[in-house]
């Protein structure tokens, strides 16, 4: 629980050809990033649970921070939707 992972850097060659549709490599790195926040509110909520009775202090700002880390993963899966709301109707295939 104590340790932090260490993140993996992206392949070079799938990153250098990448998806041929510009929305689709935001849309990966959204999730990708979403996926990360996620990781990071769960070992954060875990720190702040093992601290909360010996440091309340520390506690609470682990717990301030995986607040902050869930907002911005929501945030993040908010933008891909947007985008593919957005992507759908420019095609004409989608309601809104």
């Amino acid at each position: 629980m104590n340790e932090m992972r260490k993140p993996k850097a992206p392949d070079r060659k799938v990153a250098a050809s990448g998806p041929p549709d510009p929305l689709a490599r935001m849309n990966e790195m959204l999730i990708a990033q979403a996926l990360s926040l996620d990781a990071m509110f769960t070992e954060l909520v875990g720190h702040a649970a093992d601290n909360y009775t010996k440091w309340p202090t520390s506690a609470a700002r682990y717990a301030r921070l995986a607040l902050r880390a869930q907002s911005n993963c929501r945030a993040s899966v908010e933008t891909v939707a947007k985008a593919d709301r957005a992507k759908r109707r420019a095609q004409g295939g989608g309601a809104a």
